[in-house]
């Protein structure tokens, strides 16, 4: 979390868009060391325009021009010439942007999906299927947007099968399967309402849905 923050302000400020940190009420309870970075020194007024643009709002001198910053247009052409410009913005994010980590996933047959606690505890799920002579990595999503996409459907030339593990219904797994392509089986696990599940729920679920089938 303290990373993440530090991060989001500068993808925030770099693209000029929302950066939305995801949590969960694990988090939350959760007491651990962590490493927080330097503080950054504070910039001034130049500085903040050398970096990220003259649309910076930095107080307005007497002699600066008006800094009127709006998307909203009336004339539809306008408004379509900004849309490609903020399409043309999103698809520089997924080529620079895209964050993730891949765990035992060279050998494995099947793989896990996940974020957040839930990544956590599917890395003791892979441990325990591994003992158990199951090769299962764990593809641990570090954005949700950009989505790895192209990174899973290369996995997915490799490997038996994906198991989405989310602490909800399955937002997820739409993604997985957008990004596998119908090359592999990708199935959802999931707990909801505040219920966390265990690393031993979770190679349950792998072996009923995935490895099994």
């Amino acid at each position: 979390m303290a990373d993440f923050v530090d991060l989001a302000f500068d993808l925030a400020f770099k693209y000029r868009n929302p950066v939305m940190i995801l949590s969960d009420g694990v988090i939350g309870q959760m007491m651990e060391k962590i490493t927080l970075p330097a503080q950054k020194p504070r910039l001034s007024n130049e500085e903040i325009i050398a970096r990220y643009g003259d649309w910076a709002t930095t107080g307005k001198p007497s002699t600066r021009e008006r800094n009127i910053i709006t998307s909203l247009e009336l004339d539809p052409y306008r408004q379509e010439t900004h849309n490609h410009k903020l399409q043309a913005k999103y698809k520089k994010m997924e080529e620079n942007e895209v964050r993730f980590e891949a765990i035992n996933c060279e050998d494995a047959d099947y793989v896990i999906v996940a974020y957040g606690s839930s990544a956590r505890i599917s890395q003791k799920t892979m441990q325990l299927a591994r003992a158990k002579g199951h090769k299962v990595g764990l593809f641990r999503l570090i954005s949700l947007f950009p989505f790895p996409k192209n990174e899973l459907n290369k996995l997915a030339d490799t490997v038996k099968g994906f198991l989405a593990v989310e602490m909800s219904a399955g937002q997820m797994i739409e993604d997985v399967r957008l990004a596998v392509n119908g090359k592999k089986p990708a199935e959802h696990y999931g707990r909801f309402g505040g219920v966390v599940h265990s690393p031993e729920e979770v190679l349950t679920a792998l072996e009923q849905k995935i490895i099994g089938g």
